[in-house]
């Protein structure tokens, strides 16, 4: 997919890129994505918890953890775009992620979503985390966010 926000954010050290179609309207993968208690569905190794129990709106702070570690990361609600787009930023620290920003968007594409994700990313660990990132970490890092684009597609087109 050809979009100028497909290159390289400034302060990152890499970035994936990946697009899934879904047979529906945007409006549906748009809800389940912003509603925090769906998404360890999509990422069921990862938990997830607001502060508040208002819906997310831009400056919302909720926080994720690997299932079984004790510290959480705080993640900001930099842009709600009503059944377009949803975008965050790690403000805070990460075990593994120095920074970590993702944009998600819904494309309508006749009669599929695309549901198109660029997630721009550092590790923490410097050269060591550079090193691990061209080993495996940017395979690993694709692979969670594609699982979670396919177990988003079938649980929607299962509805």
């Amino acid at each position: 997919m050809n979009n100028t926000n497909d290159k390289l954010i400034e302060g990152f050290s890499d970035y994936v890129v990946l697009s899934v179609a879904i047979k529906t309207t945007p409006d549906i993968p748009y809800k389940y994505l912003t509603d925090i208690e769906n998404l360890s569905d999509f990422f069921p190794q990862v938990e997830f918890k607001l502060d508040t129990e208002e819906p997310l709106k831009v400056g919302t702070i909720y926080h994720t953890r690997q299932k079984g570690s004790k510290d959480w990361s705080p993640y900001q609600v930099l842009i709600l775009e009503q059944d377009a787009r949803m975008s965050a930023e790690l403000i805070g620290k990460d075990p593994l992620f120095e920074a970590l920003r993702y944009d998600h968007r819904f494309i309508v594409d006749g009669s599929n979503t695309i549901s198109h994700e660029k997630v721009d990313y550092k590790f923490r660990f410097g050269i060591a985390g550079r090193i691990l990132n061209l080993i495996i970490g940017k395979k690993l890092v694709r692979k969670q966010v594609l699982d979670a684009h396919l177990k988003l597609k079938e649980k929607i087109e299962n509805l």
